[in-house]
């Protein structure tokens, strides 16, 4: 009887917990955007800018995942045709952009290619130069350069897994007909890849669209992103108005792309058959250059991350910092409360489709985990701070498990779609009531798919800067915050150490997500 009752009670949180993730995004987005259809507007941006800043949001995003996509091909070719060296290093490159949060991405770029950083220095030194030669980074090429390189292992880990499994007959056909591999790849192996190669590039393409620090800290003067626009007019104008509108304009472009990715899906679905691909190619050119261009815009970055911290006695002065204790703390606790309601959440609804086998190709219900997706942390945060006027831990808390829930349910459904709907009946009719079923058949089944979400929403929380940034809860710091503060201020070598501290936490919950089985996020749902 204390067994089954114990067992009711963790189902109810569940419950509880995913109807709290849902008015939790619900009505702070409702908030939000409800200023757009009040009849007193006070909208201080004219037409002409919004489309502007629309362009220039839709530009740099279309640039970086262009620049991710030519990378990630190259990559993707290399790994899946030929025998090169590191070939397992770089398939492990696909976690970076997954478990390495962007604001540390951002601190070791301004680490090499800063005007103080060591590209520039080394120049300096050899050439004898009284300015820094390398002052691109501060602009919209630096930017699209930036998330670029970051985004482009997703790419490339995507492509090369389709790559490598596609049957060599068609082609090698092709090229004894006498076309050429250019030729080749274009009319046969493109059309065979671009499945996977939409799969990649759309959420690439939605990590840059909703791209915050790296454009705060790197954008031009001339120009701003919707979600740079939507956090200078909620926390700097106080001009929530204009917060509504390009809220509603940020969702409505995401919804749009979303659709038709799940279009672009349907018609790339086909049927190939799988083969061992053979990597007997040698393309030692393309391997020099590929390797060349990946140390010096992509390893090199995180090295210099490494080596500024030993500056200048870094290391001593953070921790001497008496917040920076206390930053980790908040971290610690945050992200696990993030995690577990995350984890609960994304359990229960992955539950209910499961159970309801029919309703699984309900259109309204498979876009629910889509709708957080296509709303920005600072929205959520602005909208959040206007309900209950302060930020706090708790509001932090809520805030993240509102919008990072879909990560663990995607995880969790993965692994609950592998039960054999034959073992689920069996298990329904033995059972003499449901919740014997979900104990003793589902979660045996998906725990490993359990403490993955788990350890990747805490990850994913831990990382998180925009949020507590946008909250601006009083005496408040999670590590995330307290590294942007130093960068802020320009006290990068400081922020180089917290930087580091905060992707070794942050890798090695990701590690143990991936230790706990199949771990990697589904990053075509992202």
């Amino acid at each position: 009887m204390v067994k089954q009752t114990g067992r009711i009670l963790v189902i109810g949180i569940g419950i509880f917990s995913l109807l709290v993730v849902t008015l939790c995004f619900v009505m702070p987005y409702i908030r939000a955007v409800m200023p757009a259809f009040s009849g007193s507007s006070s909208l201080t941006l004219s037409a002409s800018r919004i489309l502007r800043i629309f362009i220039y949001t839709f530009l740099q995003a279309f640039f970086s995942t262009l620049v991710a996509l030519v990378m990630g091909l190259v990559g993707a070719y290399l790994v899946s045709n030929t025998r090169i060296f590191g070939r397992h290093f770089l398939i492990s490159l696909g976690s970076i952009p997954l478990c390495i949060p962007p604001l540390i991405i951002a601190l070791a770029y301004i680490s090499c290619f800063g005007m103080n950083g060591i590209y520039n220095r080394f120049l300096m030194n050899v050439f004898a130069l009284n300015e820094a030669p390398l002052q691109f980074l501060y602009s919209f090429f630096g930017v699209v350069l930036v998330q670029g390189f970051y985004n482009f292992p997703l790419v490339m880990v995507t492509v090369s897994d389709r790559w490598a499994s596609l049957d060599s007959s068609t082609e090698d056909s092709a090229r004894i007909l006498g076309a050429s591999r250019w030729r080749v790849f274009r009319t046969v192996t493109l059309h065979q890849l671009v499945g996977s190669i939409v799969s990649s590039c759309i959420p690439v393409f939605l990590y840059c669209f909703f791209s915050f620090m790296i454009v705060l800290l790197f954008g031009s003067a001339g120009g701003t992103t919707l979600e740079l626009a939507v956090y200078h007019a909620g926390r700097s104008d106080f001009n929530f108005s204009n917060v509504a509108v390009l809220s509603l304009l940020e969702t409505a472009s995401v919804l749009f792309i979303l659709f038709l990715y799940s279009r672009l899906e349907k018609k790339c679905e086909h049927n190939y058959s799988h083969s061992f691909r053979e990597k007997n190619r040698k393309s030692p050119v393309m391997t020099i250059v590929f390797y060349i261009v990946l140390f010096l815009f992509f390893l090199m970055p995180l090295f210099s991350i490494l080596i500024s911290s030993f500056y200048s006695g870094a290391w001593k002065k953070v921790l001497g910092m008496r917040g920076f204790f206390n930053a980790i703390k908040n971290t610690l606790v945050t992200a696990f409360f993030t995690g577990a309601i995350c984890t609960m959440s994304g359990f229960i609804y992955a539950l209910f489709l499961r159970m309801n086998h029919g309703l699984k190709r309900n259109v309204f219900l498979r876009t629910v985990p889509l709708l957080p997706m296509a709303v920005s942390s600072v929205t959520m945060g602005i909208g959040m701070t206007s309900l209950v006027r302060e930020g706090s831990p708790l509001v932090l808390v809520l805030a993240q498990s509102a919008l990072f829930w879909p990560f663990a349910f995607r995880q969790i459904q993965s692994q609950m779609s592998n039960i054999p709907q034959e073992v689920l009946d069996s298990s329904l009719l033995l059972s003499r009531r449901k919740t014997d079923s979900i104990f003793s058949v589902i979660i045996p089944y998906t725990k490993k798919g359990i403490v993955s979400a788990f350890c990747f929403c805490f990850a994913i929380s831990a990382g998180d800067a925009t949020l507590p940034l946008v909250l601006s809860i009083p005496k408040f710091d999670t590590l995330a915050l307290f590294t942007y503060r130093l960068a802020g201020s320009y006290r990068f070598r400081e922020g180089s150490v917290c930087a580091i501290v905060l992707g070794l936490l942050c890798m090695g919950v990701f590690a143990l997500a991936k230790f706990s089985g199949k771990g990697d996020a589904d990053v075509s749902g992202m």
